[in-house]
Formats: structure tokens, C-alpha cells, sequence
């Protein structure tokens, strides 16, 4: 009775708070200076009989056991809505990669998913026991599952203890394990797929696991490695960050005492590494193409701030988007927040038309 009680007197005001919910990046907002980005679709128009590789990245937190089918359909949706799909998981080595292939408009792209978060499953089991459950009598109990809020325990669970426990697994012990793991499968996908432009799709922390990977091989003292790592560098065209944690990831690298000299992150390691790379120009477009979608209401993510990579050789844009509803102003579900860019149809529509809109683009 109470509750129904509730209800009635919340109801008159229900056309009030439904006008006070907004999704106010929805349509996505390019920043102001961001350098106009090609999409997807101009790399498979441009590329003639050519493949485009797209080797896709996930994030921290651990994923569904499907995520890379749906990554790799959203996106490929996006590109066409009718394409036959040939799926193989590729065995061997720690992080598993998940292909598929897709004809689209007259050309081929190939789809590549990093599948890395088994990897540090089992160090964050550690934790499970502090996971949100049915509250209990902590004085007498033998098992204590203190009472939490529900927005806490969904923060607590999901983006310290599953999410955040990842950042420090990969900045610990752990670091060189999992960069090499990084390394072997993008060694294998170039190996496999050598010729033609190569786009990338990554989130958050896996950003820059696959920046240390390209500049690891880069300065790699192996021959294949290094020459694997070069010619992934010169197919390298676009590259799309979601949810960029550089700025905060790379205040683990810096000393406080190291003050003469800028810190550089993941990326501005991986950039100047590359610029000492031999390579043609690609006509029409630029030589890399960085673009960053962030979502404010994302604890985790940072603005890219484009002076700080853009160059001649790199064009840098920043993105604004809101992954789910902004309730009151107060509030959006902090989880998708984060989790939901690729789930964003705005992030999938500038990844295959790029912006401005390429012209013909659905």
C-alpha cells in the first residue's frame, strides 16, 4: 500500500523528471579544432582490391564470451547491413583472436578481435569476496556482505574491482607479460594479413596495451618482430581511441623528480618511434588519423587534447558522446558510461563515415 501510495503522488511529476533526463552529446560533438577524419568507408572506397585489416582492442573490465562477435557486428552493421561472414578463432598464444571477413561495397575488411581479459582473471578472483551481495549480520555471520547502496555496489563491483583491478595488474608484475602477449597477436594478424591499410578500434586501457605492443616491436632486438612492427606502423591509417585513459595511465610512468623534461605518454612514445619510420605518404589522406570519443559523464576517460599529438604527419579529433541517459543532471549510469561506446550508434556511424559525413554514407 505504501508503495502504490508513492507512485500516485510521484506520477504528476513524471512528465517533469522525464524532461529533466537528456543525452546531451547525443548527436556526438566534434570539439572545436578537432582535424576532420575519414571513416572506415573511405579506406575500403580508396583501397580498390585491397583489404583493410581492423584489428579491434577491448578495454578493462572483464568481457561477455561474446563480445567480439558483437563488436565486430556493430561495426561491420554499420558498414553493411548484408555481407557474408566467414568466422574463424585463431589458436595459439595468450590472447585469443577472433577473425571474421566481410565483402563490403566491392571490398574486403577483415576483422581482427584481441580477446585479453582471461589473462588477468584469475589475480582479480582475489577480490571476489568483497562483491555486493545479500546484505548479512556482519556481528554474527560467518560470512559479512556489508550493506551497500545500489549505485555504490554497482561501482564498486564492476569499475574498481573488476575494471580499475586490470589498470594495476597491467602496470604491475604483470606489465611485460601481457605486453608480449600483445605483441605476439598483433604479430600474428600482420603476418597472416600482409598487405594493405590497417584501422584500429580500441578502449581504454587497451589503447595503450597496444601501444606498448607496436613500440616494443619497434625497439625489438628480433628481426621478424621489429619488421613486423614497421610494417603494421606504415599500414596504420586510422586509429580509434574510446574511452582514453592516457592521461591518468601515464602518470604511473613518471617520477616526481624527473621535472626537466615533458613526460610523454603511450602514444606520444608510439608516435615518435613512428615518425623515425621510412614510408610513403598515403594519398588523400593523412598519414595517421587519431580520433578520441569520450563520454564527460565517463570516470575513466580524458579528453585527448589534440596539440599535444598533432603533427604533420598525425591529425588528432576529440569527440563528445553521451553513452546513456543523464538523469536530473545528477547522474548517468556510471557502467555504460564507460562500457558503452561501442554500443553507441553516433561511435559506429563516425567510425565508417568519418566527419564530415563521407558523402553516400548511411
Amino acid at each position: 500500500m505504501k508503495t502504490l501510495r508513492f507512485l500516485r503522488l510521484l506520477l504528476p511529476f513524471l512528465p517533469l523528471c522525464l524532461a529533466a533526463c537528456s543525452t546531451p552529446y547525443r548527436p556526438a560533438v566534434v570539439v572545436r579544432d578537432s582535424t576532420p577524419f575519414p571513416g572506415v568507408a573511405s579506406l575500403v572506397g580508396a583501397s580498390g582490391s585491397r583489404p583493410v585489416d581492423l584489428i579491434l582492442v577491448h578495454g578493462m573490465c572483464t568481457q561477455a564470451p561474446d563480445w567480439a562477435e558483437r563488436s565486430i557486428d556493430r561495426i561491420a552493421g554499420a558498414i553493411s547491413e548484408h555481407a557474408p561472414a566467414d568466422v574463424a578463432l585463431v589458436p595459439g598464444g595468450a590472447i585469443q583472436v577472433v577473425e571474421r571477413t566481410r565483402q563490403v561495397g566491392g571490398g574486403t575488411v577483415r576483422f581482427h578481435a584481441l580477446v585479453w581479459w582471461p589473462l588477468t582473471a584469475e589475480l582479480k578472483r582475489q577480490l571476489a569476496y568483497d562483491n555486493t551481495g545479500t546484505p548479512t549480520d556482519c556481528a554474527r555471520d560467518q560470512v559479512c556482505k556489508p550493506k551497500r547502496a545500489l549505485l555504490n555496489g554497482m561501482v564498486k563491483d564492476r569499475l574498481l574491482n573488476d575494471c580499475l583491478a586490470d589498470v594495476l595488474v597491467y602496470e604491475g608484475d604483470s606489465h611485460e607479460t601481457i605486453r608480449d602477449a600483445m605483441v605476439e597477436a598483433v604479430s600474428r594478424i600482420v603476418a597472416a594479413n600482409p598487405d594493405g591499410q590497417l584501422a584500429v578500434v580500441a578502449e581504454s586501457l587497451g589503447s595503450k596495451m597496444l601501444f606498448d605492443a607496436l613500440t616494443s616491436m619497434l625497439e625489438s632486438n628480433q628481426p621478424r618482430t621489429q619488421a613486423l612492427g614497421q610494417q603494421a606502423t606504415r599500414r596504420l591509417a586510422l586509429l580509434y581511441m574510446a574511452g582514453n585513459q592516457l592521461p591518468i595511465l601515464g602518470l604511473a610512468e613518471q617520477s616526481l623528480f624527473a621535472k626537466a623534461m615533458p613526460a610523454q605518454d603511450a602514444l606520444q612514445r608510439f608516435l615518435e618511434l613512428r615518425r623515425r619510420q621510412p614510408g610513403p605518404r598515403r594519398e588523400g589522406l593523412p598519414q595517421l588519423t587519431v580520433v578520441a570519443f569520450s563520454d564527460p559523464n565517463d570516470l575513466l576517460s580524458y579528453r585527448l587534447l589534440p596539440a599535444r599529438y598533432a603533427g604533420p604527419d598525425v591529425a588528432v579529433a576529440d569527440v563528445l558522446v553521451s553513452n546513456d541517459t543523464t538523469w536530473l543532471g545528477l547522474v548517468e549510469n556510471p557502467v555504460s558510461a564507460h562500457m558503452g561506446y561501442l554500443a553507441n550508434p553516433d561511435v559506429g556511424e563516425l567510425i565508417v563515415c568519418g566527419f564530415p559525413r563521407l558523402a553516400g554514407c548511411r
